[in-house]
């Protein structure tokens, strides 16, 4: 059995009390808000609170759909969307090739990423263990792009191809 705390009247009052504290905060004619109080006092006493907004001076009133808000460098987030796809693309096509450049013959990206926007076209992309293969051995490492107006600038993190702590000299070091 549930023990009722408490009663109807100690509800209803304890949901007027937060409208009565939101009422001054609610009519900032800055934001042009309207706010609307009426009392009626008598046996039974009622509390209604009516709050709308101006939305005239907004300039966009369909906020509610996807797109119409804005970043701080003026793109939709539809726009971001697909500038983030193709940054990500080219990320992983310029390391792809730059693996294949140093003597990797494959290379193995996760669904690890990372991708921040650092300007109105330019973007930080991390993939974390992206696995390279070589002859021997397989080496993963997280490597990170930079990409500019669609153009790779920067990529880190490709691990050097070589022998990991062997040496070909034949035991004879120096000369």
């Amino acid at each position: 059995m549930i023990k009722r705390i408490m009663t109807y009247r100690v509800a209803a009052a304890a949901f007027a009390v937060p409208a009565l504290f939101a009422v001054p905060a609610a009519a900032d004619p800055v934001r042009g808000a309207i706010v609307q109080l009426e009392q009626r006092l008598g046996t039974n006493t009622s509390l209604i609170l009516q709050v709308g907004h101006n939305r005239r001076g907004r300039h966009d009133t369909r906020d509610d759909r996807r797109g119409y808000q804005l970043n701080q460098w003026g793109q939709s987030q539809r726009d971001v969307s697909g500038l983030r796809r193709d940054a990500l693309q080219a990320c992983r096509r310029a390391v792809a090739k730059q693996a294949y450049r140093i003597g990797y013959r494959d290379v193995d990206f996760d669904d690890d990423r990372r991708v921040r926007q650092t300007g109105p076209y330019g973007f930080r992309v991390r993939l974390d263990d992206v696995e390279f293969e070589g002859r021997r051995r397989d080496r993963e490492s997280d490597v990170t792009c930079t990409i500019r107006r669609g153009n790779v600038v920067d990529i880190e993190g490709i691990p050097a191809p070589g022998h990991r702590g062997y040496r070909r000299t034949g035991g004879h070091r120096g000369y």
